[in-house]
């Protein structure tokens, strides 16, 4: 149980809570598998809740309540997850370690209950009223081109805009801005070219399950950016769209079919790759200076790698290329490890350009 946990936390770890780096490891690792509750828990952190915890007298349903506000007009949290949230904050740490006194129960609106926090009067503006839209050239629904807030750390893009899906985020609309983390919710199908190029501060991007397309350089410069787990049915991931990004992990759905120039090139901490079945090109400067690359699997439908696809990768040592490729561009494995080896068929393309430019070979 989530509530036992944090309050056994806050017991055992008194001293940590004023140390940001180590509480907010501490609260990952109690929740492993829950990463939308260690990140409400944290939100809330960051805030200041648990220091005006501190600070006051007693535990009320108002004080309560400026905390779900705050977390649903300014940082898009639905009603139901503030809920639960705040009042585990005000239980596990004001009541159960501070010994405050405290109106709030431990929310189990979750479950069918009704809120343990009393909604109260404000007219604060809404979340979803801060970001910006364009409609559709098409009519199918709405562009988000920017955000007016002034807290730009977490955003979490609506759904929907005057009752009508949000299916994209602008090209260019939050390039160069400090965000640390993006939220995209179910809609949203497409992310245009440069869309959050140069924010080198983000490092959390969770993709929808609608995205289908990451248009050109849309998170080029990011490189800060760890973890951006690609949906199920994305498709298509443009030319240098997550160049020189942070990421150490990636695993492409079977649904991908294009990946475009340099779309990887210059990420420092991938050391594994398998292309997926569908993609038939390997393009130009695909992986490019990825210099921790260890280890690449190719498609057997597979027809050509382009130029200088894996030039720089200083710990490439070994790669199998189908049969099916048929060309191979110019300096595609320059810079690689010394004791590379192309493994390939007798006859094959791969065997001819091996033999071209004086690359060790294996016949299969």
């Amino acid at each position: 149980m989530v509530e036992l946990e944090f309050t056994n936390l806050l017991r055992d770890y008194p001293g940590l809570i004023s140390e940001k780096k180590k509480f907010t490891g501490l609260v990952k690792d109690m929740l492993p598998g829950q990463p939308l509750q260690a990140n409400l828990l944290l939100a809330l952190y960051d805030i200041g809740i648990h220091t005006e915890i501190v600070g006051i007298s007693s535990i009320t349903n108002t004080f309560a309540f400026r905390f779900v506000k705050l977390l649903v007009d300014e940082r898009g949290v639905n009603r139901i997850n503030a809920d639960w949230a705040v009042s585990v904050w005000c239980v596990c740490y004001g009541k159960n370690i501070l010994n405050k006194p405290c109106e709030v129960k431990i929310s189990t609106a979750k479950s069918g209950g009704s809120p343990a926090i009393v909604e109260t009067r404000s007219d604060r503006k809404q979340y979803q009223d801060l970001f910006r839209f364009r409609k559709n050239a098409d009519g199918s629904g709405y562009t988000v081109t920017g955000f007016e807030g002034e807290n730009k750390r977490t955003l979490i893009f609506p759904s929907s805009h005057m009752n009508t899906d949000v299916t994209a985020i602008a090209e260019g609309a939050f390039s160069e801005e400090d965000i640390q983390e993006a939220v995209m919710t179910d809609g949203i199908r497409v992310i245009e070219a440069r869309a959050f190029s140069g924010c080198t501060q983000l490092k959390q991007v969770i993709f929808p399950d609608t995205l289908l397309e990451v248009n050109d350089s849309a998170f080029n410069g990011c490189g800060g950016l760890h973890t951006a787990m690609l949906p199920k049915k994305v498709e298509r991931i443009g030319a240098y769209a997550f160049a020189s990004t942070g990421l150490k992990n990636i695993e492409f759905p079977d649904s991908v079919y294009w990946l475009g120039e340099g779309a990887y090139s210059a990420c420092l901490g991938i050391a594994a790759i398998a292309i997926p079945n569908n993609v038939e090109q390997i393009c130009d400067k695909l992986f490019s200076g990825c210099k921790a690359l260890k280890k690449i699997t190719l498609p057997n439908k597979l027809t050509l790698i382009g130029a200088y696809a894996f030039d720089g990768c200083e710990n490439l040592m070994f790669i199998t290329v189908p049969d099916s490729v048929t060309q191979i561009g110019e300096d595609a494995f320059r810079g690689t490890n010394d004791k590379f080896i192309i493994q390939c068929g007798s006859g094959s393309a791969a065997e001819n350009y091996a033999r071209k430019y004086k690359l060790k070979f294996q016949l299969t």
